[in-house]
């Protein structure tokens, strides 16, 4: 990897294009996790490599290209958001409350579905708790550092990921319940 790193510094065909093969689609799956469809997920794509190429000089740890990866794409997701819409908080959302059993494991919830399947039910999120969940849950960012990439409170970045898990419990119990009656 690292003569790949130092290929891409120097701007070689090659190197970008072993980068780009390597990476396209664990990066393209993120993408589509932060989006609300298919073209926004590769004007994000596109995006985020265009910004690892004209960045990677930048990076000093090779070991660290995919973390830092995942925070460019993560970014650029994050700048779709803010240039196509205003993110405000999410305040006025049903949930089904007291008629679904808060002990029910989530692992046993997100069981048995498909991927393609989750991912859809996530895309349909409200905006912040989508990106809050994608970014907590799936890319490891701890919540002080959402919190300062979205301008809001810790708090706020923690309520936004229990509302999206409860929302998403919500939405999965009542997709079983249609399928299976």
């Amino acid at each position: 990897m690292k003569k790949i790193i130092a290929g891409c510094k120097k701007g070689n065909a090659k190197s970008k294009k072993d980068l780009y093969d390597r990476f396209a689609p664990l990066m393209l799956s993120l993408c589509y996790r932060y989006a609300k469809n298919k073209p926004d997920a590769e004007d994000i794509f596109q995006e985020g490599f265009l910004k690892v190429y004209e960045n990677i000089s930048q990076l000093r740890k090779p070991e660290v290209l995919e973390w830092w990866m995942k925070k460019i794409f993560v970014n650029e997701a994050f700048k779709l958001y803010k240039k196509k819409t205003r993110l405000y908080l999410v305040d006025d959302i049903t949930l089904l409350g007291n008629s679904i059993n808060d002990n029910i494991s989530y692992n046993n919830i997100f069981s048995n579905i498909e991927t393609d399947e989750l991912t859809r039910i996530i895309q349909n999120l409200p905006d912040r708790m989508r990106i809050v969940f994608n970014m907590y849950s799936i890319e490891g960012f701890s919540h002080k550092e959402i919190a300062d990439m979205l301008e809001i409170s810790v708090g706020t970045s923690k309520s936004h990921l229990h509302d999206a898990r409860k929302k998403l419990q919500d939405n999965i119990i009542i997709k079983k319940i249609n399928l299976y009656g």
